[in-house]
């Protein structure tokens, strides 16, 4: 079907954004009759949208497994994305006193600009190496002597790589800090406990799996002092403007749903994942082709994969892809407009491989018919780059 829109497009970029459940859709609906009315206003339908607003947020925080009773209970802060979540954990932690603030190459743009807006006031401010597997090297974790406050950012799931981060180690060797972990590619497939994660803030936002966008949520540990990033009088002062109530039970029915199915759909995503990588790879080798998945043998969530096809241009095979029906990525959508490999990828791998670098990414609605015919529409492309460097005539932009 080269060049061709008339079979259905195959969508393998969950980890950029998830198609809405239906379930979840209705919610919204009915949430917008109900729920119209702004959660602040005294008045009966005021009160009647407050209701839903706090039931979504005890929802929420009991299917993460936080601490919803006592004195120190955690709390739930309604964002507008994940990206503001990020930013408000880390420069609300460090509030206007010196810090000193450590993160990854893995982090999410939202985190790396944040860090860089510390140091920018004159905090001490580096990236952490990654290891080969796209986890933190821990040994590279450098504190000052005589250190003020400390902030550790890490990802529990990286969202090139689908490395899982080893919490505990990071832990143990980051000592006495404030841990902030972005869990937004974790939330739909990882199972997360909050109260017993060890760290003091989390943040996702729920269109990672089904849900709505424009909003976010971060998590925050009953005794965790944080300051405003945008004031106002909204969710504990912590964060001004209205609450989008019907988009918060719409956040909360989608995480219902994800954490019902989790196991099971952990199991069905792995078995697609495997089956893609290995239809892939046989297909490159068939054409005289290298393919390398990139942290094979790190602990990886089940929905994503990047494989690396050495000698092709990535964002070529993209755009060839797309021409086919097949939506995957050179890398998160939020850096789409970068010519440059990620840096969680260039980590793992040599240079002249992260180049070559391509991510695909599963969800609720992948199926085993979807990753065989994406296999037959990709394994057509990498063939025909084949075969045209075998005739001798220029290899095209399907596969160069």
């Amino acid at each position: 079907m080269t060049g061709s829109r008339a079979a259905a497009t195959i969508y393998l970029d969950h980890a950029a954004t998830t198609p809405l459940r239906d379930e979840v859709r209705q919610a919204i609906a009915a949430a917008e009759t109900t729920g119209f009315a702004n959660p602040s206003s005294p008045h009966a339908l005021g009160r009647q949208a407050r209701r839903l607003l706090d039931d979504a947020r005890e929802r929420i925080l009991a299917l993460l497994g936080a601490r919803t009773t006592g004195r120190d209970r955690d709390r739930l802060v309604f964002t507008g994305g994940a990206t503001e979540a990020n930013r408000l954990a880390l420069l609300g932690m460090a509030g206007r006193d010196p810090v000193v603030c450590r993160y990854s190459a893995r982090d999410h743009g939202s985190v790396v600009a944040a860090a860089r807006q510390l140091a920018d006031r004159g905090c001490d401010v580096a990236s952490v190496p990654l290891l080969s597997s796209g986890r933190l090297d821990c040994s590279g974790l450098d504190w000052p002597a005589a250190a003020p406050r400390r902030i550790l950012c890490t990802t529990l799931v990286c969202g090139q790589t689908g490395s899982v981060e080893d919490l505990a180690a990071g832990r143990a060797a980051a000592g006495d800090c404030l841990i902030h972990v972005d869990a937004t590619q974790a939330v739909a497939v990882e199972p997360i406990a909050f109260a017993t994660l060890g760290v003091h803030t989390l943040a996702f936002a729920p269109h990672k799996f089904g849900g709505p966008r424009g909003i976010g949520c971060l998590v925050l540990r009953g005794d965790t002092a944080i300051a405003a990033v945008t004031p106002g009088p909204q969710e504990a002062g912590l964060r001004g403007g209205t609450e989008p109530v019907p988009l918060a039970v719409g956040c909360a029915v989608a995480l219902e749903s994800a954490v019902a199915a989790r196991e099971q759909e952990a199991r069905r995503l792995l078995e697609l994942r495997d089956r893609l990588e290995a239809g892939l790879v046989a297909t490159a080798v068939a054409a005289g082709r290298a393919a390398i998945v990139i942290a094979a043998e790190a602990s990886r969530a089940a929905h994503i994969t990047t494989i690396a096809f050495p000698g092709i241009d990535r964002q070529a095979f993209v755009m060839a892809a797309d021409l086919e029906g097949v939506c995957c990525a050179t890398g998160t959508a939020c850096a789409s407009g970068s010519s440059l490999p990620a840096p969680a990828v260039e980590a793992c791998v040599p240079p002249e491989v992260a180049a070559a670098a391509v991510r695909f990414s599963l969800g609720w609605t992948t199926t085993s018919s979807d990753v065989d015919e994406a296999i037959a529409r990709l394994s057509g492309i990498l063939m025909r780059g084949a075969a045209q460097t075998a005739s001798g005539r220029p290899r095209s932009a399907s596969a160069s």
